[in-house]
């Protein structure tokens, strides 16, 4: 008897599982590593004006401010 092949539902599935799996087996700084890599590699494809518009939208000018690098 043959098994039907895998619905798009099983393939989410799998992933999930899988990913899942990949992250039980990090520690902290590995997952926090991770995070970074993909934050950084979202926000890399903004300009300034993106990024500014978002830190004030989601938090306030003042952290905006803050977070601005030193010219030096």
């Amino acid at each position: 008897m043959t098994q039907p092949a895998p619905t798009e539902f099983d393939l989410f599935h799998l992933k999930e599982n899988y990913v899942n799996h990949i992250i039980d087996g990090m520690d902290v700084d590995t997952l926090a590593q991770l995070a970074h890599d993909f934050l950084m590699d979202d926000y890399e494809k903004l300009t300034w004006d993106e990024v500014t518009e978002e830190i004030v939208n989601l938090y306030d000018e003042d952290t905006l401010v803050d977070l601005i690098p030193d010219a030096e």
